[in-house]
């Protein structure tokens, strides 16, 4: 996409907190009963966890470190707002590229970035983790998860995120991980 803030891939607090920290809306519901076709996708609202929500709390903070970068933002917004913020459809190509590699016929069940690897790790039947070669630290957690739940981690080399979950394509999309480990490795 031309607009975007970053094209890093790092964690962000949603990806692991979901909803308590986005207003307790999560999951986006494509649901042709409730949804018209000229519709946008649903979103579910955790009204349950009203308690346990924290996101004022996770704005303010975000909010509390804005005076210590706006000298450095005042700063590169020029070179920035000229810069080519053409889609390069990298992302998108590694997908199709991962999912025809590992033979899974799904880009669906490819999932890129560290947000979208921690929610495979915690939340689906993680297959592989591909991880860029030399991110170190920045994937400290993934590696982590990957060994609680007993799923390989694969450096490669030309990888555009710095990391992709692979999900078992022996499940649906919705399957998820019962037992709390992988599914061992078939090909």
């Amino acid at each position: 996409m031309d607009l975007f803030g970053t094209r890093e891939d790092y964690l962000i607090p949603s990806a692991c907190l979901n909803s308590t920290v986005s207003g307790l809306v999560s999951r986006t519901v494509l649901n042709r009963d409730l949804i018209g076709p000229n519709d946008f996708h649903g979103a579910k609202f955790y009204s349950q966890l009203m308690p346990a929500d924290v996101s004022g709390d996770f704005l303010d903070a975000i909010s509390a470190e804005f005076p210590a970068v706006a000298e450095q933002v005042a700063a590169d917004l020029p070179a920035l707002s000229t810069s080519d913020r053409s889609p390069t459809w990298a992302g998108w190509a590694a997908v199709e590229a991962i999912s025809a590699e590992f033979g899974i016929g799904e880009t669906t069940l490819v999932k890129p970035g560290v947000g979208e690897t921690t929610r495979v790790l915690l939340r689906r039947v993680p297959w592989r983790i591909l991880a860029r070669r030399g991110a170190g630290d920045d994937l400290a957690h993934v590696r982590l998860l990957a060994a609680q739940r007993g799923v390989q981690v694969v450096e490669v080399d030309d990888l555009p995120y710095t990391c992709v979950g692979l999900i078992h394509p022996q499940f649906t999309r919705g399957a998820t991980g019962g037992s709390g480990t992988a599914v061992g490795a078939t090909a």
